[in-house]
């Protein structure tokens, strides 16, 4: 009883799932190579710059706190 209502989905047809696999596989990978456009920034230079942003805007608010 436990698979009465259930039914078996149909695979895909080949065609299209050769096509869309690898467009959005493509799409993803182009960000990780040399050909895209745009600047090269490392994880570890998108750490470091978001600590240290938010701990200027800490520091602003202590300042903030103390001058008035």
């Amino acid at each position: 009883m436990s698979g009465q209502g259930m039914r078996n989905r149909k695979p895909a047809s080949k065609a299209s799932a050769s096509s869309g696999g690898t467009a959005s596989s493509a799409g993803v990978l182009r960000f990780y190579t040399d050909d895209s456009p745009g600047i090269k920034v490392g994880p570890t230079t998108v750490l470091i710059s978001s600590l240290s942003f938010i701990g200027l805007v800490v520091l602003l608010h202590i300042w903030g706190k103390f001058r008035s």
